[in-house]
């Protein structure tokens, strides 16, 4: 399914990272579909002979490790996909619902969710980051005990932010009479109007660690993934249209990314080298929220929490023009990343059965 960096080039090049995690994301620049987009399901050559699928994927700023690890390691050829990656961090939902591209997964749960409720044609088929890396920052001298202390604060936020609030709102708490929310141009300036007493809290983007643990005078309070544990940070959206055409293609990518995540869990930290070569980052930067416990990534779709999200959108206005002909529970492709799921347990299962039986457990948990 929103960092004080070594160089002023590394804040211009890095600005946008992970803003899904922050809420939102701006309009694609206006380009039309390539040939490769158009005909990215399973076609036959002229001779007859079946062609590898070609997907193109919305690269945003901070990149997609499983996504990276399944093309570094050949995952992706094994299975039998070709996976393009197009930069782009702004307007990611907007370039799949125009068909720029297949797929995204950079952009959130909230937006997704939202397109999805509006009726357009939009479906969840997997996830990236389960929770972010995402810290409530304060002044050094400001106490928090819990969601609670939320109330009467002034907070660089907003209600969408599910993970913080959901538990408020369930215990009847308004919102927006309740919890002052402050809209900044930056996690920079946010962190800057806390050090001034202008707001309390602020909640800032995974990609911001670095400045986060390198700023005088603020400590982070709490993690969004310590209020709500396995949230649902990014999820993997496509088309639903091109999902139901493309239903195998969507099965093999999973397989090749649940892959992807098992060699991450273990060799984490050649992952941040692979990273830092993929964004032209330094290691330091990328070090400060991929070795976090908190960014952990997972390419199930927890049904589950998705639909705890939706709930809580519709609790507190999230969504305005709600299509009452569309059943959410259809739009998440549980049943699709099964199938990639058992395919996996059944090829690469003896290489790490503690993993694979993991996340097996997890599936049926979040899912059914």
């Amino acid at each position: 399914m929103k960092r004080r960096i070594i160089s002023s080039l590394m804040i211009a090049t890095m600005a946008l990272s992970l803003v899904a995690c922050k809420g939102g994301s701006g309009s694609a620049e206006s380009s039309e579909p390539s040939k490769e987009t158009e005909s990215s399901g399973e076609e036959a050559s002229s001779e007859g002979t079946a062609e590898k699928p070609k997907v193109v994927w919305a690269q945003g700023n901070s990149g997609n490790v499983l996504v990276s690890i399944a093309k570094d390691k050949g995952y992706f050829d094994e299975v039998g996909v070709e996976v393009e990656e197009i930069p782009l961090d702004d307007g990611q939902l907007e370039a799949v619902r125009t068909g720029q591209v297949d797929i995204a997964s950079n952009s959130g749960t909230w937006e997704p969710v939202q397109m999805i409720a509006s009726g357009d044609d939009m479906a969840v088929i997997g996830g990236f980051m389960l929770t972010g890396c995402m810290p409530v920052v304060a002044r050094e001298d400001q106490e928090w005990n819990g969601p609670e202390d939320f109330l009467g604060s002034k907070m660089a936020d907003s209600k969408s932010r599910y993970s913080l609030f959901h538990t408020l709102v369930d215990d009847g708490h308004d919102l927006d009479k309740e919890i002052t929310f402050s809209e900044y141009e930056s996690d920079s300036e946010e962190i800057q109007a806390v050090l001034k007493g202008e707001i309390d809290y602020a909640t800032i983007g995974t990609g911001r660690m670095y400045e986060v643990l390198n700023t005088e005078g603020i400590k982070i309070v709490t993690y969004c993934s310590d209020v709500t544990p396995n949230y649902s940070c990014c999820r993997m959206v496509a088309r639903d249209s091109w999902v139901k055409e493309n239903r195998e293609t969507v099965k093999l990518i999973n397989e090749a990314l649940i892959r992807a995540m098992c060699y991450f869990e273990t060799h984490r930290e050649e992952c941040v080298d692979l990273m830092v070569e993929q964004l032209n980052a330094d290691k330091e930067y990328v070090e400060a929220y991929m070795l976090n416990e908190h960014y952990r990534i997972n390419p199930d779709t927890v049904k589950n929490i998705v639909m705890d999200n939706y709930d809580y959108m519709v609790k507190v206005g999230g969504i305005e023009n709600l299509d009452e002909s569309v059943n959410m529970e259809d739009r998440i492709y549980n049943d699709i990343y099964k199938e990639a799921l058992d395919e996996a347990v059944e090829k690469w299962g003896s290489e790490d059965q503690e993993f694979y039986d993991n996340a097996v457990k997890f599936y049926q948990e979040n899912n059914e």
